[in-house]
């Protein structure tokens, strides 16, 4: 069940909505500053149309940097397995292209490894709550298997080399095509690559749900009384930290293009408005070029031009249509790394899968605050052994610590995690301080 996906169509009424920012004095702040400091834009969700538009305007100056978080470089095509080894990949909550994940399920045998009972877990052929000694005996003789490891960490990838699933079931990523004119485009680069202190203008999408980089990692990269705006429709992200917070529209207000799933081969398709959006809403990707100097035409259109001439793709895709084309070349056969044999364990901090800076409609709280069908944002579970050896009762008040800082938490006992474990929603404020896998404690109020 994904929150998102059931209310998404609420959240042009969601209560506590930005619906307001001081558009004019950032469009004043960023100007003074990106005339001699370095600019940047972090893209949350890469992949989508108006992330080529970011990256040719960050080429258009003479110092920009276009940041995102890693993206695999690969993908995989379930439709080939029969044997499907997940170290806690969410594969049936929410992993990749819900339609496909179904269809092929019916024919592979899923062995989940994971210490809490996910929905993944509870619906898996067979769940084990932690990895055992010799991987390799789970697989051992069966046909077209597959390993996967949200990280796609070398052992895992040398275990598919040893499986053949490399350039059968795991793929390279493809893309779908882009106009000749957009290769001028500035790479993609990572947070952790940037210098520090480097960084003077620092434009942030989070417009679009995707991946919430932890504000201790990026708080380091900038300048000193650097200038930080969020395009954002959500309080509870990097609005809570940043100098300007500009409103955007929200699912169902604006025309956009969907990355592929990880489970997809290249493919094109829109989300097409629904309503208008309010009044004074920013559009981020002009604003970026707006800001470059660039002229930004109808990229979405150009793109749908660019994979088939004409109109008629066009038409199909604003009436709910996909283009779908080839799966990726051949994955390059992983060499066998250090280490390669070395225990993948499971993680310490259980994180949600969803939650993020994402608000959820009002209507849907019974999955949270009334029947705990998931976690709250506030929530924290531990075992019930756990919950004894530290004094704690259900629903009581305590800390969640790291060596990055700490979070005000409420109990909540799970007698389905193992002793030791904490599980918590991934919601920016967990995330600012710990990384799923990362050792945590518990510490009464």
């Amino acid at each position: 069940l994904c929150p998102f996906g059931v209310a998404a169509h609420h959240l042009p009424y969601h209560p506590a909505r930005i619906r307001t920012g001081l558009v004019k004095e950032a469009v004043a702040a960023i100007a003074r500053r990106a005339v001699r400091d370095r600019v940047a834009v972090l893209d949350l969700r890469p992949g989508r149309t108006a992330s080529w538009t970011y990256r040719r305007a960050m080429a258009a100056l003479p110092s920009g940097l276009y940041l995102a978080p890693r993206q695999p470089e690969f993908a995989v095509n379930l439709a080939n397995a029969r044997t499907v080894v997940s170290l806690g990949v969410p594969l049936l909550d929410g992993w990749g292209t819900p339609a496909k994940v179904c269809a092929a399920r019916r024919n592979f045998h899923l062995i989940q490894i994971e210490s809490q009972e996910s929905r993944t877990a509870a619906l898996a052929d067979e769940w084990l709550t932690a990895r055992p000694a010799d991987l390799r005996s789970l697989v051992k003789g069966a046909e077209a298997a597959v390993v996967l490891d949200p990280e796609w960490s070398p052992e895992a990838m040398e275990m598919n080399r040893e499986l053949g699933a490399l350039g059968t079931i795991v793929m390279g990523r493809a893309e779908a095509p882009v106009p000749a004119a957009w290769t001028e485009a500035a790479p993609v680069r990572d947070v952790e690559e940037v210098a520090d202190g480097s960084i003077g203008v620092l434009l942030i999408d989070e417009s679009a749900p995707g991946e919430y980089i932890p504000w201790s990692a990026i708080q380091p990269k900038l300048a000193r009384e650097a200038v930080v705006a969020v395009f954002a429709w959500s309080p509870m992200g990097y609005a809570r930290h940043t100098n300007f917070v500009l409103p955007t529209a929200v699912f169902a207000e604006v025309l956009d293009d969907i990355p592929p799933a990880i489970d997809s081969p290249a493919v094109f398709r829109l989300s097409v408005p629904l309503m208008a959006p309010p009044a004074g809403v920013v559009n981020p990707a002009e604003f970026v070029a707006k800001l470059a100097g660039m002229e930004v035409g109808d990229p979405l259109r150009e793109r749908a031009a660019a994979i088939q001439k004409g109109d008629e793709l066009w038409k199909a895709l604003n009436a709910g249509e996909t283009w779908e084309g080839e799966w990726g070349q051949r994955a390059a056969p992983a060499s066998r790394a250090a280490g390669a044999d070395r225990r993948i364990a499971c993680p310490t901090i259980l994180a949600e899968p969803f939650g993020s800076a994402m608000l959820m409609s009002p209507l849907m709280t019974k999955l949270y605050q009334e029947s705990n069908l998931r976690l709250a944002p506030n929530r924290a579970a531990v075992s019930p052994e756990s919950a004894r050896a530290l004094g704690l009762k259900n629903g009581a008040r305590a800390s969640l610590e790291t060596r990055r800082g700490r979070c005000a938490v409420q109990i909540a006992i799970d007698p389905a995690l193992p002793p030791g474990a904490v599980a918590v929603a991934a919601r920016p404020a967990v995330l600012d301080i710990c990384a799923p896998g990362e050792r945590a404690e518990v510490v009464r109020s």
